[in-house]
C-alpha cells in the first residue's frame, strides 16, 4: 500500500476507536493489527492526541498487541534456523522490553568490542592465552563487571542497558562474552548451572558443532564470566552445587545450546515480570517461551 494511503486509512481507523459497540470495535481493532508494525509511529504519534481518553486505552493495547506478535514470530523463526545466533534473539527480546533503544547500534557496539579483541588475538595462541586475551580486552580495556542486585532486575537482562552501564548479571555477561568468543571463532559453549551461567571451553575446532554432541571428556575448562572471565575446573562445580545441596546433573557440566540460553533468559525474566503482575509486557514474555518449542529441548 503506497505510504499516502496507508496513513490516510490508519488515520480514519484510528479516529474510529472511541467505537462504543463492541463488535464494530474488535473488526476495526483487527484491521489496524493487518496493518503489521509499520503502524506503530503513526499510532503512538496519535497517542498524544487524545490524553485519558479510551482511544488512548486501546491505541496503548494494540501497540502491544503488534510489537508481542511480531516479536513471537520473529522468534518462533529463529527457533526454526539452523544459525541460532545468540545475538538475534538478545536484541529481539530487549527491544521487546526497551523498544527505544536502537538494535542498529547495539549490534555496532558488539561488532566493536569484537574487533579490539580480535586485533589482539594470534591464532598459534593455547586455549588459556587466547581467553586471557579476550579477558584483557573485555574486563580492562572496557572494564565491564559484575552488577551486584541484591534482588533482580529486568534491565540487567537488556543488552542495550549491558553496552551502556558496562555492568551485567551472570546470565547477561555470560551472553555477552559468549557472543564475542563464538565470533573469534573460539569452540566456547553456554554451560546452565543452577542460579548461575558459565562457559566451557572445548578442544574443539573453529567450525561450530551442536552442543549435544559435545562430551565431558571434550571441555579443556570452563570460565566465569562473572568473576572477570576466572578459569576453573568440574571439581569447582561440584563444590559450588555441594553447598547448595543440588544433586549434580550432566546438564550441569555440559553445553547448551543457543535456544537453551534464550529459553533461560526469557524464563528468568518471566519470574521477574510475575512479582509485577500489572507489567504490561509481562504476558508477552511468557508467551516467548512457546515460540522456542521448534527448537530442542
Amino acid at each position: 500500500m503506497p505510504e499516502k494511503k496507508f496513513k490516510k486509512t490508519l488515520d480514519a481507523m484510528i479516529r474510529l476507536l472511541d467505537e462504543p459497540d463492541e463488535k464494530l470495535y474488535a473488526t476495526i481493532r483487527m484491521q489496524i493489527l493487518a496493518l503489521g508494525i509499520e503502524a506503530i509511529p503513526e499510532l503512538e504519534e496519535a497517542e498524544s492526541n487524545f490524553p485519558g481518553s479510551i482511544i488512548t486505552q486501546r491505541l496503548e493495547e494494540i501497540i502491544y498487541t503488534l510489537r508481542t506478535n511480531d516479536t513471537f514470530e520473529k522468534l518462533k523463526l529463529w527457533a526454526a534456523t539452523q544459525s541460532h545466533h545468540l545475538l538475534d534473539a538478545w536484541i529481539l527480546i530487549s527491544s521487546y522490553l526497551s523498544p527505544d533503544d536502537d538494535p542498529e547500534k547495539q549490534k555496532e557496539s558488539v561488532s566493536k568490542l569484537y574487533r579490539d579483541v580480535w586485533v589482539e588475538m594470534n591464532q598459534d595462541l593455547t586455549a588459556l592465552e587466547k581467553i586471557r586475551v579476550v579477558n584483557h580486552v573485555f574486563y580492562n580495556v572496557y572494564q565491564y563487571g559484575a552488577l551486584q542486585e541484591k534482588k533482580a532486575m529486568v534491565p540487567a537482562y537488556l543488552l542495550g542497558n549491558v553496552l551502556r552501564m558496562q555492568r551485567g548479571n551472570p546470565l547477561s555477561l555470560g551472553m555477552l562474552y559468549l557472543i564475542i568468543a563464538r565470533r573469534l571463532g573460539l569452540p566456547v559453549y553456554g554451560v546452565n548451572l543452577p542460579r548461575h551461567f558459565i562457559l566451557a571451553y572445548t578442544n574443539g575446532s573453529s567450525l561450530p558443532v551442536p552442543a549435544k554432541s559435545i562430551q565431558e571428556k571434550d571441555i579443556l575448562f570452563y570460565i566465569n564470566p562473572f568473576n572477570k572471565g576466572a578459569i576453573f575446573r568440574k571439581s569447582e562445580i561440584e563444590l559450588y552445587l555441594k553447598q547448595l545441596r543440588i544433586t549434580p546433573q550432566d546438564k550441569f557440566f555440559l553445553p547448551c545450546s543457543n535456544i537453551e540460553i534464550i529459553r533461560r533468559l526469557l524464563h528468568e525474566l518471566a519470574v521477574i515480570l510475575r512479582k509485577q503482575p500489572l507489567h504490561p509486557k509481562a504476558k508477552g514474555i511468557e508467551s516467548f517461551l512457546s515460540a522456542l518449542k521448534a527448537g530442542p529441548a
